[in-house]
Formats: C-alpha cells, sequence, structure tokens
C-alpha cells in the first residue's frame, strides 16, 4: 500500500508535465493485446483455529491475458514522446499442481482469473529507421482475483475449498517493450509486462464439514508476453 501511495502522486504528476504541444497537437489512440500469461508460484500461508499450519503452495501453468486500453499523447518531441492510458485487461491461469504444507494433495481443480484496471504512463524513444521506438512505463490502479480451487487432502478428504474472489485490491506494473509503425498512425506492439498485486486473504474451507478451517494470506505476482496493436486517432 505504501508503494502504491508513492507512485500514484508520481502518475498524476507525469501526466501534467508541460509540453510544447498544444491540445490539438496530442494524439487520441485504442489499443488491443493479447498474450501469455506464464505460469507462477504462490505461496497461501496462515494457521486453522487451533493454530496448526496451513501452507498451500500452487504453481500454475501458462495461460491466456488480453486486455484494450485508450490513452493520450501528452508529449512528443525529439527526445522521444510520453503517453498516459487507462487499461482494463483479464486473464487466467490453470492451476499445474497443489501442495499443502510440504506434501503434494490430490488436486481436483484449480483456477485464478486476474482482472485489472490500471492507470498507466509509457515513454517511448525517438523512431529508429522511422519505425521502431522501444517502450518503457509502469501503472497502478486496482485488481480482482478470483480463486476457485478445490482439492482433496487424503484419498478419503476432507474435501478443501478456497473459493475466494478477492476485489479492490492495489496492483502496480512495470511494461517493457517496442513498437513498429506499419503506416501512419498504427502501430503493432510487443511487450513484457509484470503485475504485482498486495497481500490479501483467502477463505479456506472444509466442504466435507462445511465449516471455515482457516484464513490465509497472500500476494500475487506474474509476468505476461503479449502482442498488439494501437491506432491514433
Amino acid at each position: 500500500m505504501k508503494r502504491a501511495l508513492i507512485f500514484l502522486p508520481v502518475l498524476a504528476l507525469m501526466s501534467a508535465i508541460p509540453t510544447q504541444a498544444s491540445a490539438k497537437d496530442a494524439n487520441i489512440y485504442g489499443g488491443l493485446f493479447i498474450g501469455d500469461r506464464l505460469g507462477e508460484g504462490q505461496t497461501f500461508e496462515g494457521a486453522n483455529i487451533a493454530g496448526a499450519p496451513r501452507v498451500i503452495q500452487t504453481p500454475t501453468k501458462d495461460g491466456l491475458v488480453g486486455g484494450a486500453m485508450i490513452g493520450v499523447v501528452v508529449a512528443d518531441a525529439n527526445w522521444g514522446r510520453i503517453r498516459t492510458e487507462a487499461e482494463l485487461s483479464a486473464g487466467k491461469n490453470d492451476i499445474r499442481r497443489l501442495t499443502l504444507n510440504g506434501v503434494q494433495r490430490d488436486l481436483l481443480s484449480g483456477r485464478k482469473s486476474v482482472t485489472t484496471t490500471m492507470l498507466n504512463v509509457a515513454y517511448d524513444t525517438p523512431k529508429i529507421w522511422d519505425r521502431i521506438r522501444f517502450t518503457v512505463g509502469g501503472g497502478a490502479g486496482a485488481a480482482s482475483i478470483d480463486y476457485d480451487i478445490e482439492y482433496n487432502v487424503a484419498a478419503a478428504g476432507p474435501r478443501i475449498q478456497i473459493p475466494t474472489n478477492a476485489t479492490g485490491k492495489v496492483a502496480l506494473q512495470a511494461i517493457g517493450g517496442v513498437s513498429f509503425e506499419v503506416v501512419k498512425n498504427f502501430e503493432l506492439t510487443a511487450d513484457a509486462r509484470y503485475l504485482h498485486v498486495g497481500k490479501h486473504n483467502v477463505e479456506r474451507y472444509n466442504f466435507s464439514t462445511g465449516t471455515l478451517d482457516s484464513v490465509l494470506r497472500t500476494d500475487y505476482d506474474s509476468t505476461s508476453i503479449t502482442a498488439g496493436l494501437r491506432f491514433f486517432f
């Protein structure tokens, strides 16, 4: 949370940077991207009511991610350009396996779905060979993570569920990539995106007895490789 409070004023400050361009020179654009959200590990930690530890590890498979944005060029000069944009993205990953307290359990089903709403600021280098720009940027916003996990502790049970939907969590991301201008006002893009969602709780239910076993803490990190397009109006 402290990192987000520091970062948000920076976004606002960069959006307000004065430039030599007048308002009529600002370029509004829209964009789309799709790609691979790489598999990552995630650990849930806590204890049940009796104080017994519960440490769950859930590495995931690669999954699909996609998004859309609308933005504006707030500065464009011989040193490059600065853009600000609003971005909406969604993706999911299936869980590869699950371990509880270091022992692999019988995973019945497992998926993590993530939706984010972000405000990004990006710097693009001057054009190389009159076509190519390199990009570095970052953003802050909110994330919703839907956990749908079910497993058996042992062959005879009990069956455990983690059906938590964590909403409104602080999210930060870093972006690096490249764009290629195909024709005037139309660019193809390729980016690497790192997303971090801060600490949040998930509820672990004993489905066999119908009781809440424990509340665990976790955070979420993912890296995505995406391709897309950007069209300037």
